[in-house]
């Protein structure tokens, strides 16, 4: 594996629409081939810890995400820029003792070990002060393949929501950042946003022992990423509209409200940084104009999308097609693509997870049981042991084919966490199927006096998401 690294473009869909049909599905499949991770690759890390006072207790907290930093320090590659910041109601970078990176090397990730051995746990948290620090100590390295980890055990109790939205919007774009939440006080919205916007992994860690295995795991695979940021666009025609795009693999992100409109009917979206053998896959959802005339017999084009070019990659298709063919003969559901049934069958399995979450908050035990339940059936019809190890923590299973399942007496915050995390990211953005077709109309919000560009998830002013009731 040497040489340039080559991107690779690829279109799953089953073209066929019935009358009346006014919608497509297809899956856009991104394939990142060759090339390998080396000194010639530049790469920087930055690690932020949350050193709250809440870190302090169970006093073991404090001590495993120190022992968490040392492990990513220990498997950072030299030649690698790296920091490390002390996250509280301010950022201090407390590795290197000056502002900026340092270069990975025997000597500087010994002092960067004994440098996080003091980290204390004091103060507020304010994870966009951390963001906004690891933003501008990225921004001393613009070409280089940009990885942060953010680890807290709060909420975000020392900033205004609109405050965090406006340093993530500023952060797009310009650093991955993975996610993690530990112990039971944490927000799954905060994080789920912070992972969707900078398009990292997000998960949580009920065992706090488990968070250097963790730590040195996400570091090791971005040590694996060499192109810093691929972007994927998207073109439609006058008489189609892109409705949703979403990732569904390997994480699943409602990513629509994140287009940027680049040209007449075009839009392009950030995907992030790729490894040099990584495959991602993204749900896209057309809407068409109820007046189209169906073309029977032949193909339409509906839309196209193609990968925009990277420098020091090759990118091997042109902009590929998604079309549509009518036909007057009903649809089998044999004939339903089996990407996108698969992908709409893990749709089901997170809304499911995602309910039983919402209805054990409220103290419907009987629905937790109903939802979580369905949920087992789900994961066991789809061979998804993750889920199902996850589930097991929350509730034991009495028939996994029925979906027949008991609440566990003994599950904690954490093990609720653990169960609906991997469901929120993608439904942190509401649905796009519930909006009208945008008209131009500004959005009012509810909550505040801001108006927001029509068809927008979230208040521009205060970054409250469409539809969430005010408090």
């Amino acid at each position: 594996m040497s040489g340039e690294p080559s991107l690779g473009l690829e279109v799953h869909q089953n073209k066929f629409l019935a009358e009346g049909d006014r919608a497509m599905t297809a899956i856009v499949r991104v394939v990142s081939r060759g090339g390998e991770a080396s000194a010639a690759t530049s790469a920087a890390e930055v690690l932020m810890i949350d050193c709250s006072s809440s870190m302090r207790f169970p006093s073991t907290k404090i001590g495993e995400a120190r022992r968490a930093a040392a492990a990513a320090i220990d498997v950072l590659s030299d030649g690698v820029r790296f920091a490390v910041i002390q996250g509280t109601d301010r950022a201090k970078t407390i590795y290197p003792a000056e502002d900026g990176l340092v270069t990975a090397s025997d000597r500087t990730r010994a002092e960067a070990r004994a440098a996080v051995e003091h980290l204390a746990a004091v103060g507020g948290t304010a994870m966009g002060a951390w963001l906004a620090k690891a933003r501008d100590l990225f921004d001393g390295v613009p070409d280089a393949v940009r990885h942060a980890i953010l680890l807290t055990d709060g909420r975000n109790d020392s900033q205004t929501r609109a405050e965090l939205m406006t340093v993530l919007n500023s952060c797009e774009g310009r650093f991955v950042c993975d996610a993690r939440g530990i112990g039971d006080g944490w927000e799954p919205a905060e994080l789920t946003q912070i992972g969707r916007v900078l398009r990292g992994n997000v998960d949580s860690v009920v065992e706090d022992d488990k968070l250097a295995e963790d730590f040195r795991q996400l570091v090791e695979s971005a040590m694996t990423k060499v192109l810093p940021e691929v972007r994927l666009r998207v073109g439609t025609m006058p008489f189609s509209r892109l409705r949703s795009i979403k990732q569904v693999f390997p994480d699943e992100y409602d990513l629509t409200d994140r287009c940027r409109e680049v040209g007449v009917r075009e839009q392009e979206l950030s995907l992030g940084s790729f490894a040099s053998d990584e495959t991602r896959d993204y749900q896209l959802i057309l809407d068409l104009d109820p007046d189209l005339e169906p073309s029977h017999g032949q193909d339409r084009q509906l839309a196209w999308t193609e990968l925009v070019p990277v420098p020091g990659a090759a990118v091997e298709e042109d902009a590929l097609a998604i079309a549509g063919r009518w036909t007057r003969d009903p649809i089998p559901p044999t004939l339903v693509h089996p990407m996108v049934s698969k992908y709409a069958a893990q749709a089901d399995l997170g809304e499911a997870l995602s309910s039983g979450g919402d209805a054990y908050a409220a103290g419907d035990r009987a629905g937790a049981e109903r939802d979580w339940g369905r949920a087992v059936a789900l994961a066991t019809a789809a061979g998804d042991e993750e889920t199902l190890s996850r589930l097991s923590g929350v509730v034991e299973i009495v028939d996994a084919g029925k979906g027949l399942v008991r609440l566990r007496p003994d599950a904690t915050r954490s093990h609720v966490l653990h169960v609906v995390i991997p469901s929120r990211v993608s439904e942190i953005a509401l649905p796009q199927e519930d909006r009208p077709m945008p008209d131009g109309t500004p959005v009012a919000c509810t909550a505040c006096p801001a108006l927001s560009p029509a068809g927008a998830n979230f208040c521009v002013g205060c970054g409250r998401p469409f539809g969430e009731a005010v408090s």
